[in-house]
């Protein structure tokens, strides 16, 4: 987590972003690059090649002046900590995963409004389309977060062998803060006493190869039972308190990824507390 991208589009859930991005970069002794894209000029009936090319550079010396004010107003006088800025041009979403790519980024920090009922299923996330896309963490962080020391972390699975490079990462986060781990899977309760006799024996037998390969790591495997997962999670804090989460994002064939809507993306509108999404490892 050594350099850090935060996309921002100026808004104040976007500065809580920049925010917690530099408190982990303050930590781990990491720099973080501010960036923001506009819409460039680029249309023929728009004046002529020259005109265009002016309006694009006054346009990205404004943004520049205001990753600059935004940059004094987080940072004042404080050097620990070396943030960059960056403009780039539409399109929004191909930008920012292409720059993480080029740039060798380790972790993206965004910040997200949440949505419901038709204003989700019409306009979407950004935030929610970056993590689907993005082969790096991403950490959201919801507009109604206010910036706290992490104490305790869940990593809620499905108890895949995948999940150790993940756990790796969230280890690397609870020695940053010094916080606690909480490994929680959600076990349904309208399934057989024979099935959920064998979740219990899978989850277990999960629980000590990973228990294992953490031994040093204070982390604790909870199982939950639950009618409905998307429910649980947005009252989970209630039940089970929490300062940060963390999924994985699993790989998906052609054919779920299009008649199966993302638990982690729908888990992109509802989270009250910051969500760190990883990738699924080869």
């Amino acid at each position: 987590m050594k350099r850090i991208l935060v996309p921002t589009d100026f808004s104040p859930t976007a500065e809580k972003a920049f925010r917690f991005a530099v408190d982990i970069a303050a930590k781990v002794k990491g720099t973080v690059i501010l960036y923001h894209t506009y819409l460039a000029v680029e249309s023929t009936f728009v004046g002529t090649e020259k005109m265009r090319e002016q309006q694009n550079g006054q346009n990205e010396a404004n943004i520049v002046k205001r990753l600059q004010r935004l940059k004094k107003k987080v940072m004042g006088n404080a050097t620990d900590v070396a943030v960059s800025t960056i403009v780039g041009r539409s399109p929004l979403i191909d930008n920012i995963l292409g720059f993480t790519e080029h740039s060798h980024i380790d972790l993206v920090v965004m910040g997200t409004q949440g949505a419901s009922g038709l204003k989700k299923t019409i306009i979407g996330s950004v935030a929610a389309r970056i993590i689907e896309k993005s082969d790096l963490p991403v950490l959201l962080v919801p507009s109604k977060y206010e910036l706290e020391e992490i104490k305790q972390i869940v990593f809620a699975t499905n108890y895949q062998k995948s999940d150790k490079q993940a756990l790796t990462l969230v280890d690397a986060i609870a020695k940053l803060y010094k916080a606690d781990i909480s490994v929680l899977h959600f076990l349904g309760v309208y399934v057989t006493a024979s099935e959920k006799e064998k979740e219990r024996n899978d989850f277990d037998t999960y629980a000590f190869s990973m228990q294992r390969n953490f031994n040093e790591s204070k982390i604790k495997f909870h199982l939950l039972e639950t009618s409905s997962v998307i429910e649980t999670m947005e009252t989970l804090d209630k039940k089970f308190p929490y300062d940060l989460m963390v999924m994985v994002r699993r790989k998906k064939s052609f054919l779920v990824k299009f008649f199966i809507k993302s638990f982690t993306q729908n888990m992109a509108y509802i989270t009250k507390k910051p969500l760190l999404i990883v990738p699924e490892e080869e």
